[in-house]
C-alpha cells in the first residue's frame, strides 16, 4: 500500500462531510424558497420551527447514512457512562476554564478578522430566545458530537490509530463551519472535547461545554471576554479542572474498538 492510499483511508468520513455541507446548501435553498416565495417571514416563529426541524433532519440523515455504512446502531456509537461526582465536578471545572479561554480567543480573532460575526441584536434574542437555543445551540451539540466523535471518529479508528483518528475528526469538525477566521479555535475546540471524551468515557461530557459554549455564542457579546484578567482566570480554572480530572479518572484510553474490527 503507497504512502497515499495509506493516508486517504477516511474517504468515507470525509464523504459523510461533504454530504453535510451538501445538504445544508439545500437548507439554503429550502429557506430562500419559504422566505422569498412563499413568504414566511424571515423573523416568525413558523421559521424558526422550519429551521430547526430542517437541521434536524439533515444531522439525523448523515448520522443514518454513516451508521448504516458502519452496520452500527446509534446506540453501538454513543458512550454515555456513568461518572461520579468527583469526575463531573472535574469536568465541569475544566469545561468553564476551557469555555472562558476559548471566548479570550474568539474575541482576538473578532479583532482581527472583523465582518466574519454578526451578533444579534437584543430585540431579536428577546422574541425568539427558546427556539434559538434550540437551534443553535442544543442540536449542534448533540448532532455535532454524535456525528464526530460518534460515527466519524468511530470509522477513522478501525484504520488508524486513536491520535491520527481524533486529528482528522478535528481537522473534519473545523473545516465543516466554514468559518475562515475560527478554523484554529474549532479544530483546539475539538481536539479538547475528544480529550474529554476518551478521558470520561462519556460523549455528555463533550456535549455539555458545546451546548454551554454555543449559548455563550449566541446570547453574550464578545467584549467582556477582552479583558487579561479574563485570560488569567481561564488558565487557572482549565487548569485546575484538568488536574482534578486527570486525577479522577484512570490513565487508559475509555473508548476502545475491538481489535477485530481494525484492518491491517
Amino acid at each position: 500500500m503507497t504512502m497515499t492510499a495509506r493516508w486517504f483511508r477516511f474517504k468515507y468520513e470525509l464523504m459523510l462531510c461533504i454530504l453535510l455541507l451538501i445538504l445544508f446548501q439545500v437548507d439554503t435553498v429550502i429557506q430562500f424558497v419559504m422566505f422569498r416565495i412563499i413568504g414566511i417571514q424571515y423573523d416568525s416563529i413558523a421559521a424558526h420551527i422550519a429551521a430547526i426541524l430542517l437541521h434536524a433532519l439533515i444531522f439525523a440523515t448523515v448520522i443514518g447514512v454513516g451508521l448504516y455504512d458502519q452496520k452500527k446502531s446509534l446506540v453501538d456509537v454513543s458512550h454515555f457512562k456513568k461518572s461520579g461526582i468527583a469526575v463531573f465536578s472535574a469536568a465541569t471545572l475544566c469545561s468553564i476554564g476551557f469555555i472562558l479561554l476559548l471566548f479570550y480567543l474568539d474575541h482576538l480573532a473578532y479583532r482581527i478578522f472583523t465582518g466574519f460575526f454578526v451578533l444579534p441584536s437584543g430585540d431579536y434574542l428577546n422574541r425568539f430566545l427558546p427556539v434559538i437555543i434550540i437551534n443553535s445551540c442544543l442540536i449542534p451539540a448533540v448532532a455535532e458530537e454524535l456525528l464526530f466523535k460518534g460515527v466519524i471518529f468511530t470509522g477513522l479508528k478501525k484504520r488508524y490509530s486513536q491520535k491520527t483518528a481524533v486529528i482528522i475528526s478535528s481537522v473534519f469538525f473545523a473545516v465543516c463551519h466554514l468559518n475562515p477566521a475560527m478554523l484554529i479555535n474549532h479544530f483546539l475546540f475539538s481536539i479538547c472535547t475528544f480529550w474529554l471524551y476518551l478521558r470520561t468515557g462519556s460523549i455528555f461530557f463533550p456535549m455539555m461545554i458545546h451546548f454551554t459554549t454555543n449559548l455563550f455564542a449566541t446570547v453574550l457579546i464578545a467584549e467582556p471576554f477582552s479583558s487579561p484578567v479574563t485570560l488569567l482566570a481561564a488558565q487557572i480554572i482549565f487548569w485546575l479542572g484538568f488536574l482534578m480530572l486527570y486525577k479522577a479518572t484512570e490513565k487508559k484510553e475509555v473508548i476502545k474498538v475491538p481489535e477485530e474490527e481494525k484492518t491491517l
